[in-house]
């Protein structure tokens, strides 16, 4: 686990709410705490859905499916005084990362006007060996820099 404090603030809250670079991610939970505290779970509800729409393989919204909503409940004359945003890979990009990990996370906390982001992995099986965590810390740390968000 690697945690990655972002001095770009601006940018990457401009990439996370108003552009797809983060759509592809799962999400898992969002916090928000503006007037008072909000705890949006990612878990699809397939009843909510057309046929068609509750066809997707995962149990969880992607960020593309929510983002719109997150930016309107953080939006406004005043910030939040604190949100948390937890983001996982799919099957297909785990599986290409790694075939022991069930997922990766990736862990956005805004407090105190500080955003940090965290790296986490699931593993399917107790191990001893990190060498997933490694390569998602490293993943995530190109990322990171690549958008010039570190």
């Amino acid at each position: 686990m690697q945690s990655y404090d972002i001095s770009n603030k601006k940018g990457f809250m401009a990439k996370l709410l108003k552009s797809d670079l983060f759509d592809h991610f799962e999400v898992r939970e969002v916090i928000l705490h503006t007037a008072f505290k909000m705890v949006l779970e990612g878990k699809r509800n397939n009843e909510y859905f057309d046929t068609e729409d509750s066809l997707r393989s995962s149990d969880y919204l992607i960020w593309e499916e929510m983002r719109k909503y997150v930016y309107e409940l953080i939006q406004g004359s005043k910030s939040p005084t604190y949100f948390k945003i937890i983001l996982a890979t799919d099957y297909e990009k785990t599986a290409s990362l790694s075939q022991d990990a069930s997922t990766f996370y990736l862990n956005i906390q805004f407090k105190e006007n500080h955003i940090v982001c965290s790296t986490g992995t699931s593993y399917k099986n107790f191990m001893l060996d990190q060498s997933a965590d490694k390569l998602w810390d490293k993943y995530i740390n190109d990322f990171l820099f690549e958008y010039h968000f570190i």
